[in-house]
């Protein structure tokens, strides 16, 4: 039999013991590692939850790998991916590696060229979009950049994500944003050496003297598309009008002879300077309160629409 004091002393003992096991279990949560970087992929378990309880956010890159003639393949990649670091950088979020090539449009006919079909593009990204999701991260920004084709896939992916999940992501089509800030050219005339410089990926450009004079040039004669050229004089072409291929493999990205750095010491001066343009580009897309408005949208979407609506809309997965 237990007497009262003694039952009194076991109930003192375990509130000690379970009081312990809390300040334990809060001291070792709280020695969570500094993010060492802002790469989601390349962080733990424990820096994503930790993350994720201050925050939902988290940047999406979307390019392509094709020619691009003497400038690297993945330019087009590494455009949206520097934009995605400056970005996280800008709102203390988190970015991932994304669809390094989605689909590339004209430049099929090339050796460099990884092909896959929007279609195939709008999958992966459509089962990346709902993993991150259900993982915590609601307000996902994708981002391209100098990649014509890629409203074909990034575009169809945010409106029937928002359809079908009922949860806006928002797609920031760069070529087309950039105009609407009305800058200089000189705030922008050293951005593709930026996003290489944050990406660590400055060296992947090339310098004077590193290819033959005339290289970035077609080997010979090309013969006109007069039906391409008169589609376009009229208005008429464009990713998202009119298919076509490029009739050269060295006619996207090159087609003349581009201004490149004297050497490595200037490209490295060049990708910082762009480095320099590129954080104040993302200063001036007033992030902060696009990611607010973001989540109002969506507590809009979810309390009121759906309330009114969600008979008749299709329901998520």
């Amino acid at each position: 039999m237990f007497t009262q004091a003694r039952v009194a002393n076991i109930v003192r003992l375990t509130t000690l013991c379970l009081a312990g096991c809390a300040a334990l279990t809060n001291t070792a949560w709280g020695q969570v590692r500094k993010l060492h970087t802002r790469d989601e992929t390349r962080l733990s378990q424990v820096q994503v939850a930790d993350y994720l309880k201050r925050s939902d956010i988290i940047f999406i890159p979307v390019g392509a790998v094709e020619t691009n003639g003497i400038m690297p393949s993945d330019r087009d990649y590494v455009y949206p991916l520097g934009v995605a670091m400056a970005m996280a950088d800008e709102m203390d979020a988190l970015y991932m590696p994304g669809l390094p090539w989605s689909y590339p449009g004209t430049t099929m006919i090339a050796e460099a060229t990884v092909n896959i079909s929007p279609t195939q593009g709008l999958e992966f990204l459509r089962a990346t979009a709902l993993s991150l999701l259900k993982q915590g991260f609601r307000r996902q920004v994708y981002i391209s950049m100098s990649q014509g084709p890629a409203p074909l896939t990034v575009g169809t992916l945010v409106r029937e994500f928002y359809d079908t999940e009922h949860v806006p992501i928002l797609y920031i089509e760069m070529d087309t944003y950039l105009p609407k800030l009305k800058l200089p050219a000189d705030a922008r005339s050293k951005l593709m050496y930026g996003t290489h410089h944050i990406a660590g990926r400055i060296i992947d450009i090339p310098c004077k003297g590193d290819y033959a004079e005339g290289m970035a040039l077609p080997s010979g004669p090309v013969p006109e598309n007069t039906g391409l050229a008169g589609l376009q004089k009229l208005g008429y072409s464009g990713s998202l009008t009119l298919g076509s291929w490029q009739p050269d493999v060295m006619a996207h990205g090159g087609g003349r002879e581009p201004a490149l750095p004297a050497n490595p010491e200037e490209r490295e001066e060049w990708g910082k300077q762009g480095e320099a343009q590129l954080r104040a580009v993302v200063k001036q897309m007033h992030l902060h309160e696009a990611m607010e408005d973001l989540k109002k949208h969506d507590e809009y979407t979810n309390q009121i629409l759906m309330k009114k609506f969600g008979k008749l809309v299709p329901q998520s997965h």
